[in-house]
């Protein structure tokens, strides 16, 4: 597997892990909820420990698990394990089919840049019926982007998604207590405006969709992401 700008890094497929217990709530505790996990464990009904030795496992340095979503018009979105020791991260990548043209969208954990997804744009995306390969289950292709969500806009119907979301992928009766605590502050969150030049951008302090925060990209790569999240 090649991804522009990973060249020499062990990333594998991380498409097995999907379909293991422990993958999600060690996933969202890793990028969510670290600081507070016993929400998402009591959710999945599993040991914080448990999560603890998976975890382990998803941030081997001898192989980066790359979990691909497919896109119209042949883009993809990669959520790579940047397994570095002692710079680890989970970074989401735009880019073309092959690994080419990588755009940043987001950065979870060290050096973190997010949002990099609004709400429309993260439905959109997992709702997406076409793709021929990678992740394909909408529950699945949510949960993988719901940690690069920000949008201060979140409509009423944004917390029994995400619940259905969670449920379809293992969790419990108290899913939804996670899912209320996972959104519950998006005043927080940046909101979204469309650009005269049709680009989607926010006002996210530290986010690479912000075009005139300090990791904004420029406007071309701004525009690119744009159209290519523009899934009708």
């Amino acid at each position: 597997m090649l991804i522009t700008g990973y060249e020499n890094d062990p990333l594998v497929d991380g498409g097995h892990f999907l379909t293991d217990s422990l993958f999600w709530p060690t996933y969202l505790i890793d990028t969510m909820a670290s600081h507070d996990p016993s929400l998402v464990t009591a959710a999945f009904e599993v040991g914080e420990d448990d999560c603890l030795g998976y975890f382990r496992r998803l941030t081997d340095p001898d192989g980066w698990p790359v979990f691909r979503l497919g896109l119209p018009d042949r883009h993809e979105i990669d959520v790579v394990y940047r397994n570095l020791t002692g710079d680890m991260g989970t970074e989401f990548v735009l880019c073309r089919s092959g690994g080419t043209s990588t755009l940043d969208l987001a950065n979870v954990g060290g050096h973190e840049f997010r949002p990099g997804l609004s709400w429309p744009e993260l439905v959109a995306v997992a709702n997406w019926s076409g793709a021929p390969y990678g992740v394909v289950k909408p529950h699945a292709r949510l949960l993988l982007l719901l940690p690069a969500l920000g949008d201060a806009d979140l409509p009423s119907e944004a917390m029994a998604m995400v619940t259905v979301a969670l449920t379809g992928c293992g969790a419990g009766p108290r899913g939804g207590e996670l899912v209320e605590w996972l959104l519950q502050e998006p005043q927080r969150w940046p909101h979204w405006r469309q650009q005269a030049d049709g680009a989607l951008v926010c006002d996210g302090r530290y986010s690479r969709r912000n075009p005139e925060g300090p990791a904004g990209h420029p406007p071309a790569d701004l525009l690119a992401i744009s159209s290519a999240l523009r899934i009708v």
